[in-house]
């Protein structure tokens, strides 16, 4: 792998339009960084060779699937963001490790979030329900009840060449599922929610108009809880989206380390992942107001 012409990291501000409810740089916009980064490091990677990207002879990559973590909030517009993109050749595609950073008052950099993008031939059909995880292919689906069902409009911006989301589209859906599920317990949980980590995958989605987004708790830790989610086309009933989310709860905004759940809490939690049956003891509330939807204050 060569990348000629590299011209070292990315140079980006933080705007107003990044910021969710909270004040902080939300998660789409975090990805968006992200997506500066990986698009750059496409443009400038030449495979050994100079052979064909994609391998297909259409010379086209797509992102296939992401594994984002958040590790530090930003509350401050005009936050000057470096964004380090690093394109490592892998026989079944190519695989980008994201580096984006914010610099504080002294200029010292701060790494906010880091992220694995693997892209490879676009996807020709929809996810299949159920895959082995292997280096460069989607991670495993999960099954189980889905208390929470969400159906939200496609925009056309919202799709790429071929008629799949793109991966901001993608995004941007996800957060739609988390804050409907996140929306309906937030109350009966102390502090601050943080998306932690997010992994998803992309599928070649269909042409219609709709995505049917369905969401469930599949592993409640310590002190984090897991939020699956997947987005079906609701003619088909084919999964063009699959994620699975970390989420995590600061008790204060100097918090380090998420803080574990109480007693209430976690019987909460556990109520709506191992209940057999039913939609849950709490039902989706169609996004009703809650305390936020960006990275703190879901």
């Amino acid at each position: 792998m060569t990348a000629p012409g590299d011209r070292g990291p990315d140079q980006l501000t933080v705007r107003y339009s990044d910021l969710d409810v909270a004040g902080h740089v939300n998660n789409v916009a975090w990805l968006r960084f992200v997506h500066v980064g990986v698009s750059r490091a496409v443009a400038s990677w030449r495979p050994p060779g100079g052979s064909d990207r994609a391998g297909d002879g259409s010379g086209a990559v797509a992102w296939r699937w992401v594994d984002i973590r958040y590790r530090r909030a930003v509350r401050a517009v005009g936050t000057p963001i470096t964004v380090r993109a690093i394109p490592v050749e892998r026989p079944e595609g190519l695989l980008v490790t994201c580096e984006v950073g914010a610099a504080g008052p002294d200029g010292r950099m701060t790494e906010c979030v880091t992220a694995d993008v693997f892209l490879g031939p676009p996807a020709p059909t929809a996810l299949e329900r159920d895959t082995p995880h292997a280096s460069g292919t989607e991670p495993p689906a999960r099954t189980g009840r889905w208390p929470w069902s969400l159906v939200v409009p496609v925009r056309a911006d919202d799709r790429a060449g071929g008629g799949s989301l793109t991966p901001v589209a993608a995004a941007d859906l996800l957060q739609e599922a988390r804050h409907d599920a996140l929306s309906t317990w937030r109350n009966a949980i102390r502090g601050r929610l943080v998306v932690a980590r997010t992994t998803f995958c992309l599928g070649q989605a269909a042409a219609g108009q709709e995505i049917l987004l369905h969401s469930r708790c599949s592993r409640v830790g310590r002190a984090a809880v897991e939020l699956t989610s997947h987005g079906v086309d609701p003619a088909g009933g084919a999964v063009v989206i699959r994620s699975t989310t970390r989420i995590a709860r600061l008790l204060t905004d100097a918090d380090q380390e998420a803080a574990p759940w109480s007693d209430a809490e976690r019987a909460l939690l556990r109520d709506m992942s191992t209940r057999p049956g039913g939609p849950g003891t709490v039902p989706p509330n169609g996004h009703d107001p809650s305390d936020g939807c960006g990275q703190l204050d879901i």
